[in-house]
């Protein structure tokens, strides 16, 4: 497997003892459009970190081809990306406020 390095914001946790993440990448193509992908990120521990919370990761790529149903009834398909035995590089940064003052 290769190895991978990603930087992006946790959107959810989940697993029974919070030992995975969805990690959202932001990145901008070619074009200068701007696309995002989402990572399920694994740990061996818990690691303690919240939704919403920048952080990096790095670990084992692994990716498997899935077939889906669109909400307009069209087969497709997508890669679903993993990173397996995760380490975090960062510690998670604090949310500011959302408040302006």
């Amino acid at each position: 497997m290769a190895a991978v390095k990603v930087t992006g914001v946790v959107s959810k946790v989940f697993g029974s003892s919070s030992q995975g993440l969805a990690l959202v990448e932001k990145f901008k193509g070619q074009s200068g459009d701007e696309y995002s992908r989402t990572w399920s990120v694994w740990f061996a521990v818990a690691h303690g970190v919240a939704e919403g919370a920048e952080v990096s990761v790095t670990g084992l790529l692994s990716y498997k081809i899935e077939d889906f149903e669109g909400r307009d009834g069209k087969p497709g398909r997508k890669v679903k990306l993993d990173i397996n035995n995760a380490q975090l590089l960062e510690q998670p940064k604090p949310q500011e406020s959302a408040a302006p003052f």
